[in-house]
């Protein structure tokens, strides 16, 4: 067997070997998850995770005889993140 043939065979070999690891339906549940400072090694929220919070009062009337919406919203943000937000 030539040189060429050998060094084109390795290569089809390790570009196969290599492609097979990479499952893109691998089930997540399967690896144990590192735990950090934001999610427990069981992946529930660790001490210093947190989330933003929006809620909203939506009050609206709507007239059939001139097909026309009034209305008015309050939303309230309420920012627990640990840094300042300096625009919304």
């Amino acid at each position: 067997m030539s040189l060429a043939r050998i060094i084109v065979y390795a290569a089809f070999t390790i570009n196969f070997v290599t492609t097979q690891n990479n499952d893109k339906f691998k089930q997540l549940d399967q690896e144990i998850a590192t735990p950090n400072l934001y999610r427990t090694a069981a992946g529930y929220p660790g001490h210093g995770y947190w989330q933003n919070r929006a809620d909203y009062k939506i009050d609206v009337k709507l007239n059939d005889n001139d097909q026309s919406i009034k209305g008015f919203e309050t939303i309230t943000y309420t920012n627990n993140s640990p840094d300042k937000l300096n625009y919304l």
